[in-house]
């Protein structure tokens, strides 16, 4: 389970300094090392380089760093963001324009209401750059209003002028969503080192009230234990997907809900009920986590795969934000915040649900119906409309003056998006604790201007964008904002101990990679798609030479990822083998 932090640290008062974050050698933060550049936003105000009065509710936004010709030097920064009625449009840094790039048909824009079932998510490959490879996650338009909607999970190939080839799409995902319900339908989506995607999928079901648990039809849909508390749905958590070009389009990743949760069963001598979570049918291949409710954000730590989020409960003073290093249940509709149970239970279910067993003997699941243990959220109550965002790892080889500095190695931020507020915590990367939080918006970030912030992501020059949805619909100028450093402290090379020296007494050379970590470790090879392709294991002192690993594997020269597990933690870095 995960190691909760049950904080009761106090929210910092606006002051001149960021004691809470040093480093050694460096002064202390203020606001005044910090710059605030408005990129673009509807109106060209608030000092944007561009505008564009056609763009109407921006809800995700991708980066794609593109550098000098001929060179790996990092030139400008293209930003790529996806509009609920279905726009997809483009920022093209270099020239500080916005482009259109097409539209893609959505329920919402059909019927012309507010609702979720839209162009909800954006994610670019990790090999953009060559293959052009766009994913947008979307509910397209159904014939029949009193059918269910659909979700889709798209995979688009853009042009060389920046526009959507439509006729290339390849549906990767095509899932059942609720007939009645119009919201939480999901959308963010990140990549991570291994190249597997990662996309959030809120409950899509109407929660109000009793219908948490009122034993509807199935043909209605509009039901939670249907859903979040089903293991048979993709519905109400996060899925876990490794994208290809197969005919399928991915596969499964390894480590996911249904192979995580039939081992610890079995640990537990559980051997019927890890038979059941096994069963595909039974859990879901793709699921990473489920019983969330409006988890409509999304981060992963580079190095550790700690997947981080907002969610939005159905107490709005109940919000969380979490992180998990494995595969959980966080409890919905059944428990949120510090595992209080939803209201309603008693009287529609006659029982009350207990956090440490839960049960869905819902008609309407087919999926398990013992549920993992409900996981308490990481940082309760904080805020009332939660959304997570990015964490931030310092890199001492970003050549990039504009990165953050190392104050804010392993931070994480969090948004409130309904009062407009920034909070940045501390992470313990030995335990998964969260050990500080403050909120910056009106102290160190003091004139970030922040309006609705509806997402956020770490660039590759290592400065902070942040999508301003603006829900203020009087004044409405949605627009995204880059947040850069500007002090003198961005020590590099040792100067700096970075996350893996911390905690892994490993060696990493040009050629070679040398662990000292006592005790044994496995050791594995993977491709920049992701795909292992060497497994090894080994004692204190092991040497893994990369030519003599290059021709054991029959591998060609290129750019690997190296994994190696110790009793410590999981070390992770890319090499490259000439």
């Amino acid at each position: 389970m995960r190691m909760v932090a049950m904080l009761a640290l106090a929210v910092s008062a606006a002051g001149p300094a960021f004691a809470q974050w040093k480093y050694p050698g460096c002064a202390d933060l203020d606001a005044t090392q910090f710059k605030f550049t408005e990129l673009f936003n509807r109106h060209a105000t608030l000092g944007a380089a561009a505008g564009d009065e056609s763009m109407e509710e921006p809800v995700q936004f991708a980066l794609q760093g593109v550098n000098k010709a001929g060179t790996e030097a990092l030139d400008h920064v293209d930003i790529y963001f996806v509009q609920r009625l279905g726009g997809v449009k483009y920022y093209d840094g270099a020239a500080k324009k916005i482009g259109d790039m097409g539209e893609i048909p959505v329920w919402a824009a059909v019927t012309g209401g507010s609702n979720d079932n839209g162009l909800m998510g954006i994610a670019l490959d990790p090999a953009f750059a060559k293959n052009r490879w766009m994913y947008l996650w979307y509910a397209p338009p159904i014939a029949n209003k009193n059918l269910n909607r659909r979700l889709h999970l798209g995979r688009f190939t853009v042009t060389a002028q920046n526009t959507l080839d439509m006729k290339s799409e390849k549906v990767i995902i095509d899932m059942l969503a609720s007939k009645n319900d119009h919201w939480h339908s999901g959308g963010p989506m990140e990549f991570d080192a291994y190249g597997d995607l990662w996309i959030q999928i809120g409950n899509n079901s109407d929660d109000v009230d009793d219908s948490l648990f009122t034993q509807y039809s199935k043909d209605s849909s509009s039901n939670d234990e249907w859903g979040a508390g089903n293991t048979a749905s993709m519905r109400g958590g996060t899925i876990r997907i490794h994208p290809d070009d197969s005919p399928k389009g991915y596969s499964i990743p390894k480590g996911n809900f249904g192979e995580y949760w039939a081992a610890e069963w079995e640990k537990k001598g559980r051997a019927d009920l890890a038979a059941e979570y096994r069963n595909p049918a039974k859990v879901l291949p793709e699921i990473y986590i489920k019983g969330e409710r409006s988890n409509y954000s999304i981060a992963l730590h580079p190095t550790k795969r700690w997947l981080a989020w907002g969610t939005v409960n159905f107490q709005s003073s109940r919000d969380e934000f979490n992180i998990a290093a494995h595969p959980e249940f966080t409890g919905f509709p059944y428990f949120h915040a510090d595992n209080e149970r939803v209201p309603g239970q008693q009287q529609m279910l006659g029982k009350l649900e207990d956090p440490a067993a839960p049960m869905n003997n819902s008609a309407l699941s087919s999926g398990v119906h013992e549920l993992p243990p409900a996981v308490p959220g990481t940082v309760n109550s904080l805020v009332p409309v939660a959304i997570g965002g990015p964490i931030y790892l310092y890199n001492p080889a970003n050549p990039s003056r504009s990165k953050f500095p190392p104050h804010l190695h392993n931070s994480w931020i969090g948004f409130d998006w309904k009062q407009s507020q920034m909070h940045v915590f501390g992470l313990d990367t030995n335990t998964l604790t969260v050990t500080t939080k403050t909120r910056v918006d009106n102290g160190l970030f003091k004139g970030i201007g922040l309006r609705g912030p509806l997402g956020a992501h770490y660039g590759p020059d290592g400065a902070l964008y942040l999508l301003n949805y603006d829900g203020s619909y009087s004044t409405f100028n949605p627009g995204i904002t880059r947040v850069e450093y500007t002090g003198t402290c961005l020590p590099s090379g040792d100067a700096i101990r970075a996350d893996a020296a911390q905690r892994f007494n490993i060696v990493l050379t040009p050629t070679a990679l040398e662990v000292r970590e006592s005790g044994p470790h496995a050791f594995a090879l993977f491709d920049h798609a992701g795909r292992r392709l060497l497994d090894l294991r080994g004692v204190q002192g092991a040497r893994y030479d990369f030519v003599a690993l290059r021709s054991r594997a029959g591998l060609k020269p290129g750019l690997y990822l190296t994994r190696v597990e110790t009793a410590a933690g999981v070390y992770i870095r890319r090499v490259s083998f000439l």
